[in-house]
């Protein structure tokens, strides 16, 4: 369909993508597995965005996010995140979130301080999105192909809740899917983020680059009968990180700025905490906390919790968070597949080798906005193509299908490779070992044949967790060094001379795995 803009996602992206695609004239379809906005990785962010102001220079901003990345960032795409981030905070106040300025960040305010801001970023900009004409939206929908003709993309291939088929042509297709935090045992992602978007675009021939670097977030609650949530900043001054005898972590390491670490130093933070907890376990100890505190953002969200925090303290551990890789796209968000464009996470290039705190929501605006608005021009510009249809079919039935219980063992199979070879520090033992549990873990996928929504939902995350897993193993095994977020207990210093290079990853869909190569990161 000629001026049809298709966005898989509905996040911050996503949803950002959506409203400049239709200010441009497009007609937009959202699509998402989940329900729209509070579905997504954002609705669960501290609502936090860096980026230039007044008393924090474009400059500032770019050494900061270069000095973060170690070497890898595409330089260009962080001076266009420096020069379009004002007017991403300007689109936000513009649809009546509200944000807050400090610095070098804006903040998203929570008018009910025990709400997550993201939520609330979410909740209104998916009411905003609702309202409009010529935005449709259409939540629990897999897409499980991109499609293609002449060497551009044309559209989607999915399924919708009842197991009916569809396809849905489009001259612009935008991924905005997000990451695969979900893919590891320990992560503060929805359940449902694991690789979807990697897996289209690998399998529609994109390249995969710098998949090794996975983000972990230091504090993140471990306590048995809570959920995995992030300890959000700014920290308590008050507040302590105590090991099993009750000795002071944070002053032990000499770590008078916790909130200054988890902001520009989280993987040596990350590593410090997975070697304190593995020596005993780590505590977060709020015991000391005025009373005050706790009305007010962050804790007052943990007052949501069964749990006695002002009692004793309770059990916190890094997990996985965010994902440096990705797929390459020029400035106007198009990737190396014409029609097809990409923002938010699965974005590659902004963050190098670690990402630098509150770009991801700035990133997830800009590039949200800018492949948006390229996308709806692309769409317009298209004369009408023979439709490659909308054609509901009915659900497909096989024998041989996996019970509920098969595929739980599976995920399990296959988040314990994650976190014992892709974890906090790595080695080449382990990443082989995690490499041979992977392939068990597809070999046992490989003999299930799905019936059911439900089982074809799990067999297609299974399958998309596993390939992203595989690239982001063997792009590890591939990198002998430390940089950044990826740490090897083998190789344990960063080398400039060999290793300033981006590793890239091409998918082989008849053999199943991947060619690595690396390429030479650019002058920032």
């Amino acid at each position: 369909m000629a001026g049809r803009v298709i966005i898989i996602g509905a996040g911050l992206a996503g949803l950002t993508a959506a409203l400049a695609a239709r200010k441009e004239g497009a007609a937009v379809l959202v699509v998402d597995r989940g329900p729209i906005g509070l579905g997504t990785n954002s609705a669960l962010a501290n609502g936090v965005m860096s980026g230039p102001s007044e008393r924090y220079g474009a400059e500032d901003y770019i050494r900061d996010t270069l000095r973060a990345g170690s070497g890898l960032n595409c330089g260009a795409r962080v001076r266009l995140m420096a020069r379009e981030a004002p007017s991403a905070f300007r689109f936000l106040r513009s649809v009546g979130i509200p944000i807050r300025e400090r610095g070098a960040q804006r903040t998203v305010v929570s008018p009910d301080p025990s709400v997550i801001p993201g939520v609330t970023l979410m909740r209104m900009l998916a009411d905003h999105v609702r309202g409009l004409d010529g935005v449709h939206t259409l939540p629990g929908f897999c897409v499980t192909e991109l499609l293609r003709r002449d060497g551009r993309a044309c559209g989607i291939r999915g399924f919708d809740r009842r197991g009916g088929q569809l396809e849905i042509e489009a001259p612009a297709v935008v991924l905005a899917t997000g990451g695969a935090g979900a893919v590891w045992r320990r992560h503060d992602n929805q359940k449902r983020i694991m690789g979807q978007g990697y897996a289209l675009a690998a399998e529609a021939g994109l390249a995969l680059l710098d998949m090794e670097f996975v983000q972990f977030y230091p504090l993140v609650l471990a306590e048995p009968g809570l959920p995995a949530l992030i300890v959000y900043p700014p920290f308590a001054r008050e507040a302590k990180l105590i090991g099993a005898s009750g000795e002071d972590i944070l002053e032990k390491h000499g770590l008078a700025d916790v909130n200054d670490a988890i902001v520009k130093k989280r993987d040596r933070l990350s590593a410090l905490l997975f070697e304190e907890a593995r020596a005993g376990g780590v505590f977060l100890d709020l015991r000391g906390v005025p009373a005050a505190a706790w009305d007010a953002h962050p804790l007052a969200i943990f007052r949501r919790l069964r749990f006695p925090f002002r009692e004793r303290p309770a059990a916190v551990a890094p997990a996985v968070h965010f994902m440096m890789g990705g797929v390459r796209a020029a400035e106007t968000g198009e990737t190396d597949l014409a029609g097809l464009f990409a923002c938010g996470e699965i974005l590659w290039g902004l963050h190098g080798a670690n990402r630098l705190g509150g770009n991801a929501l700035t990133e997830c605006v800009v590039s949200g906005a800018l492949a948006g608005r390229f996308a709806a021009e692309r769409a317009l510009a298209m004369s009408p193509a023979p439709s490659c249809g909308q054609k509901a079919q009915p659900a497909t039935r096989a024998e041989g299908a996996g019970t509920a219980v098969q595929y739980r063992e599976i995920l399990r199979g296959l988040r314990e490779a994650a976190w014992s070879g892709a974890g906090v520090v790595r080695a080449e033992g382990t990443m082989r070992a995690a490499l041979q549990a992977l392939d068990t873990v597809e070999e046992r996928l490989g003999r299930l044949a799905p019936r059911t929504v439900a089982e074809r939902l799990a067999h297609g995350d299974l399958r998309a967790g596993a390939l992203t897993l595989r690239a982001v193993l063997l792009a590890g095994l591939a990198r002998t060094e430390s940089r950044g977020s990826f740490l090897r207990s083998d190789h344990p210093g960063q080398d400039d001379g060999r290793w300033r290079r981006n590793s890239c990853l091409q998918y082989d869909a008849a053999g199943g795995g991947f060619a690595v190569r690396h390429l030479p990161a650019e002058d920032a």
